[in-house]
């Protein structure tokens, strides 16, 4: 699996020390020169110190350098930083110069039904800081004519810090954090969602939940024309996106997605689920937007 950077989750510390270590690794059969294209202009832009900082709590290892070595073979690298070399690593460069590597499963879930809980505080200064979301949604059945429930749940996954935050609406009043509200409605932030574009827009505004609509990148379409889909890309399932896109077989219980999402003791199965939605769109958005 290759290693990749994305420039709108890099932390404020200058990279210069980081590319001293990584140059010989991305330049390995290269040449000294082939580098220097870019690797100077690196620093202005592309910050190592939140990415090294979101390493070090996924692998628990001060120094990246032992992490990229297990992680990335020397045709990675190599690919990579043709990747890198071909767009000089602009800041104009989009959507991403390079494609953060995330693992399969989220490093931490987290739930959060309490504003005195750490993970409501925990989840306030993901959402203060983050550049790109993706984010998910899961409410009790339609099982009547008629009927039309509120979202009961909120999923938020964010690659710096490897987080999803499953949000149990009705235990917070049905108030989301005023930190998670500027984040959904900032223009600046992406919000990465899948198979989002109506059913999910409409729940979300029936239970109150503003998003700046500019923002909101559904990776449902880009996945169906990576995968050269010949039936209608709002066809395509999340699972089997996964499946061919990630090489992840995830688990799409209809019990636990049919299952009472507005209860106020969530099952271990439930949030699981709830997690992987989110976290499962966040992967795809890196993979097929680079």
């Amino acid at each position: 699996m290759a290693l990749y950077y994305d420039p709108h989750i890099m932390g404020p510390v200058a990279a210069a020390p980081f590319m001293n270590e990584l140059r010989p690794h991305w330049h390995r059969g290269m040449g000294e020169d082939d580098v220097s294209s870019w690797g100077a202009a690196w620093p202005g832009h592309m910050h190592a110190g939140g990415w090294q900082r979101g390493m070090q709590g996924r692998w628990g290892n001060n120094d990246v350098s032992s992490w990229y070595k297990a992680a990335a073979s020397a045709d990675a690298w190599k690919s990579d930083y043709w990747k890198a070399a071909s767009t000089n690593l602009r800041s104009d460069a989009q959507p991403w110069t390079v494609q953060q590597v995330l693992p399969e499963e989220p490093g931490e879930v987290l739930l959060v039904n309490s504003e005195s809980s750490g993970a409501y505080a925990s989840l306030c200064a993901d959402a203060s800081e983050a550049d790109l979301v993706a984010f998910d949604a899961e409410w009790a059945p339609d099982w009547d004519r008629g009927s039309d429930n509120p979202v009961s749940v909120l999923q938020l996954a964010f690659p710096q810090s490897a987080r999803v935050y499953v949000l149990q609406l009705g235990q917070l009043s049905n108030r989301l954090p005023q930190a998670v509200q500027l984040m959904l409605v900032n223009p600046g932030v992406t919000k990465v969602g899948f198979a989002v574009g109506h059913k999910d827009s409409a729940k979300l505004a029936r239970t109150g939940i503003a998003l700046t609509k500019g923002s909101v990148v559904d990776v449902q379409s880009w996945c169906a024309a990576a995968m050269r889909l010949v039936d209608p890309p709002e066809t395509l399932s999340l699972k089997r996106a996964a499946s061919i896109i990630l090489g992840f077989q995830l688990e799409k219980d209809k019990r636990c997605s049919c299952s009472d999402w507005a209860s106020e003791k969530l099952t271990a199965e439930q949030i699981r689920y709830a997690a992987l939605d989110a976290w499962v769109a966040l992967r795809l958005y890196y993979q097929v937007s680079s």
